[in-house]
């Protein structure tokens, strides 16, 4: 029987404001060399903290792959890769020793590894992504989230994406806040982004097919 995360599918598209905004699947061996790239960035080493060999970014993501309890994406817009996230099964992680967890409760990870989409306003479309694809594709009431209280670029958007802070977190390498999307109160908000992005991709393969 699968698991909730492996219940995912391996892909998923959304389109915002006319650009494409994709998850895929990470390959491996196949995305090593981009990931080893990405994890060795100024910007992405403080808080990931995987600037590792080529050799033991492998077994890292080896040992990823293999626990059933999540999945690991690219993150991609407009046909490049830009990004890395990481859904995870709350009750079956190590922060559901951290609060009452839920079974069905999904949390996520998220990295820009290329520079050059940074601070240009793609967070909120990114965080829109992979809210729905979640929410769409699992029975999921919420999903959690445990930010470092000190990483700002994420303090700034999650009131907007509908994050309620639930209390603090004292983790073994964070101080971090415990955060709850909930299912209706984000469709409440955003029901319509989604609603154009399936519209538009509906289009889009009509077109594909005349």
């Amino acid at each position: 029987m699968k698991t909730l995360s492996q219940q995912l599918p391996d892909f998923y598209e959304y389109y915002e404001s006319g650009n494409q905004f994709y998850l895929r699947q990470v390959k491996y061996p196949d995305d090593m060399a981009l990931l080893h790239q990405w994890m060795h960035e100024p910007h992405v080493i403080p808080q990931w903290q995987l600037n590792k060999s080529e050799t033991d970014l492998k077994v890292y993501f080896e040992k990823q792959l293999a626990d059933d309890h999540h999945r690991l994406f690219i993150v991609g817009m407009d046909g490049h890769d830009v990004g890395y996230t990481e859904i995870y099964e709350a009750k079956r992680d190590r922060l559901s020793r951290y609060y009452t967890a839920h079974e069905l409760d999904l949390g996520w990870h998220f990295l820009f590894g290329e520079k050059s989409v940074l601070g240009k306003g793609y967070l909120r479309a990114v965080a829109r992504l992979v809210i729905f694809y979640i929410f769409e594709h699992a029975a999921s009431l919420k999903i959690v989230g445990e930010p470092d209280s000190t990483v700002k670029p994420y303090a700034a958007v999650v009131d907007e994406m509908c994050y309620e802070a639930q209390g603090t977190l004292t983790m073994p390498e964070k101080n971090a806040v415990l955060y709850y999307c909930f299912r209706d109160t984000f469709y409440q908000k955003f029901g319509e982004y989604l609603v154009q992005s399936q519209q538009y991709l509906a289009q889009k393969n009509q077109y594909k097919t005349q």
